[in-house]
């Protein structure tokens, strides 16, 4: 209930039931303290007691903008009271037709009004110089109101717009939080310090005081520059630098795990180069979010000390943009047709070395296969070679159950193991992780045969579990061997059928072998 002063009828010069039943709706945004809760509620009793209406029921929003009816919970329940025939009260009392609401489209606060004349209920504007009693002056009158209303709000909008751009141009922080090693600093109208940095959900009180953006704690900043150099200089995914900051189990302002989205939003912030960007979004009256053209932004530059160099920060951007680039078809080829002319002959790996290069997955998804696409640029090789294109997928999903039960096994003996279908990489008990690769048989006419492991240039596991295939169909998984990262010096190792190989020792015959080595070295980690 509002804080409501109610003038009551003296009941000397009434009968019991000749007063009318009365709901009062109070609302205030924050436009002004003379359209107080408390302010409307005395106007309205006195109302009431001029026009016999004993006010039994308060509908209240505060704080709640009139420009819709989503998220005013009291004029939200007055109009289900009122459509479920709830109500017991013949009469709404609203202070004047801007309380009502400051719709933008003046139908809409019609159409609430006369859902509630439809089911007997008047509403009453206390304040107004015309009488709500459905004549013609009064509809007209009403209706301007209501008009007027809406404009007042764009007027204001116009206004306010305005204003924040002017100090946003000045490199002030206009409202909302600040991102990722980012802190904001209280200042007065000079640009002093107040001393004081201020915390999630904390607003300034002086109209006079403003807000800079400064770099945050050391360690987020050192997390940032991570983030970028992932993603420039490593090429990683977004969402791989995600799962590597949730792995490490690293911390972020919203104290939830990392993800896409995330990571998208701190490359392309340019507060990490020092730089304060402004308007790139609006949301005008409330009514539709709309992106603006680079040209009305308000850009801000040379605030403080980058936390990532320019040029990395101008790399990420280019490839921010590469990256939702669609080529047509017709490019794909000719990407193909180059790279086949400059190194004679096209495999997934020649693919790899070459810069901007498409992935293979999205030729196999445009023309059905790999194998496909290399036949549309004119290169036929080896079935051999192609069988191996075309069984990449038969490998992965191998991989996968492999993963799945050495997984199910460890659980079983109650440790945790997580597997990252994306990485291939499994984190057993938080602690201890595996990078799982298949070594394929590889026959040669100059040497003794040989199953080749391939390692990633950064590689994010201390061991790799590599599944050694069958040497007649490379489909069967005959063993395994345990491999420590230290133990290969280069990005490709051979692991051959002799026990005195230096990697023999590294070899599980099974499954049940891989579980124990696996849970030896956990064990040997714990404090």
């Amino acid at each position: 209930m509002a804080n409501a002063l109610i003038i009551r009828p003296r009941t000397d010069l009434l009968t019991p039931t000749s007063a009318g039943r009365a709901a009062q709706y109070v609302r205030m945004s924050t436009e002004h303290q003379r359209y107080s809760t408390e302010n409307q509620a005395a106007a309205i009793a006195v109302y009431a007691a001029q026009h016999d209406l004993v006010i039994v029921r308060t509908y209240r929003d505060e704080g709640r903008s009139g420009l819709h009816i989503e998220h005013r919970e009291g004029l939200i329940a007055l109009i289900e009271d009122v459509r479920s025939a709830r109500a017991d009260f013949d009469h709404i009392l609203v202070y004047d037709v801007s309380r009502w609401g400051r719709f933008q489209n003046p139908d809409e606060s019609a159409y609430y009004e006369f859902t509630c004349r439809q089911a007997g209920i008047k509403v009453c504007y206390c304040a107004e110089e015309f009488d709500n009693d459905g004549s013609v002056i009064a509809s007209i009158v009403k209706n301007l109101k209501r008009v007027m209303a809406a404009e007042y709000s764009r007027e204001l909008s116009v206004k306010v717009h305005a204003g924040a751009c002017r100090v946003a141009s000045l490199g002030f922080k206009q409202g909302g939080a600040v991102g990722y090693a980012l802190q904001r600093e209280l200042v007065d109208e000079d640009r002093r310090s107040r001393g004081i940095i201020l915390g999630k959900g904390q607003r300034k009180h002086l109209q006079t005081d403003r807000v800079l953006v400064r770099p945050g704690p050391e360690q987020e900043q050192r997390i940032v520059a991570q983030i970028f150099r992932e993603y420039v200089v490593h090429r990683r995914s977004q969402s791989s630098i995600a799962r590597l900051l949730n792995r490490e189990q690293v911390p972020n302002h919203r104290g939830t795990l990392w993800s896409n989205a995330m990571i998208r939003n701190i490359l392309n912030n340019e507060a990490y180069i020092g730089n304060s960007v402004y308007n790139r979004k609006s949301f005008k009256l409330k009514q539709v979010i709309k992106k603006n053209p680079p040209e009305l932004w308000i850009r801000t530059t040379g605030l403080y000390d980058p936390i990532v160099d320019k040029s990395i920060f101008l790399k990420a951007q280019q490839q921010l943009k590469e990256q939702f680039v669609r080529l047509s078809d017709e490019q794909l080829l000719k990407k193909l047709r180059e790279t086949l002319a400059v190194n004679g002959k096209l495999s997934v790996s020649i693919m790899a070395t070459v810069g901007n290069m498409p992935s293979p997955a999205l030729y196999a998804y445009r023309f059905g296969s790999l194998r496909e696409a290399f036949r549309h640029v004119g290169y036929v090789n080896s079935e051999r070679d192609f069988d191996y294109l075309d069984a990449r997928q038969e490998s992965d999903a191998e991989l996968l159950r492999q993963a799945a039960n050495l997984a199910t096994r460890i659980r079983a003996l109650g440790a945790a193991a997580v597997f990252d279908a994306d990485t291939k990489v499994m984190l057993i008990d938080a602690r201890f992780a595996i990078s799982l690769r298949m070594a394929r048989y590889y026959p040669s006419p100059c040497r003794a045969p040989a199953w080749l492991v391939h390692r990633r240039r950064v590689e994010p596991a201390a061991f790799i579990l590599a599944l050694r295939l069958d040497e007649k169909t490379n489909r069967e998984v005959t063993d395994y061997f345990l491999l420590p990262l230290a133990e290969m010096a280069s990005q490709v190792i051979s692991l051959t059928k002799t026990t005195r190989s230096r990697f023999a020792v590294f070899r599980c015959p099974s499954m049940d072998d891989v579980v124990r080595a696996v849970l030896t070295k956990v064990a040997a980690l714990r404090p």
